[in-house]
């Protein structure tokens, strides 16, 4: 092998190996496009393949939860009623029945393609968890209104926050995505921050 064949291939390798690097990195960024992208045209089996439905549901039941007991436990009423533990018990199998009813691929695919959490879901105890099983088909937000925010959380797991410019109010609205594999990556969590 001569001197300017082993150099080119040393540059050929560099390439390649800065191209799989590359790839690595900016997979999440093109699994989020194509999951917006599958939501947006409603394409259930490319959504099917890019979310794990039952992490998400079970990431909703958690906050759900969580959300609860936080509230029995900043209300002083409840706080110190007998009863309250007892009801929230009783909420616990109320939350898993409704998010199990609410978190279908289509309720999904349009918080994915509004960018936005449903207004539907409730942790209030004693009130309902969810107000209306399957949400309106929302218009997407024009990209100039929805500020967007992406980050790795590790390396196995990337996060993506949204928040509407124009609402300084609304909080922001995550999905968090799992590596599977050396470039697939699939949504296993959508953090609704108004229940954190």
């Amino acid at each position: 092998m001569t001197r300017s064949n082993r150099i080119l291939t040393g540059v050929g390798l560099g390439v390649l190996a800065a191209l799989v690097i590359a790839g690595y990195f900016a997979s999440p960024i093109l699994a989020l496009q194509g999951l917006t992208a599958a939501a947006k045209a409603g394409d259930k089996a490319r959504l099917e393949s890019a979310v794990d439905f039952p992490a998400v549901r079970e990431s909703l039941k958690s906050q759900l939860k969580a959300s609860m007991t936080r509230k029995v436990e900043e209300d002083p009423k409840l706080r110190d009623n007998p009863f309250a533990a007892f009801g929230q018990m009783l909420l616990v199998g109320v939350v898993d029945k409704a998010v199990d009813t609410y978190a279908t691929p289509d309720a999904i695919a349009n918080m994915v393609a509004t960018n936005e959490p449903p207004k539907s879901i409730s942790a209030t105890p004693g009130g309902p968890v969810i107000e209306q099983p399957q949400p309106e088909v929302k218009k997407p937000k024009a990209k100039s209104d929805t500020e967007v925010r992406y980050g790795y959380v590790d390396l196995d797991h990337f996060r993506a926050t949204y928040r509407d410019r124009k609402d300084g109010d609304q909080e922001p609205f995550g999905l968090v995505l799992e590596r599977r594999g050396l470039f697939k990556w699939k949504l296993v969590k959508i953090e609704l921050s108004g229940l954190n």
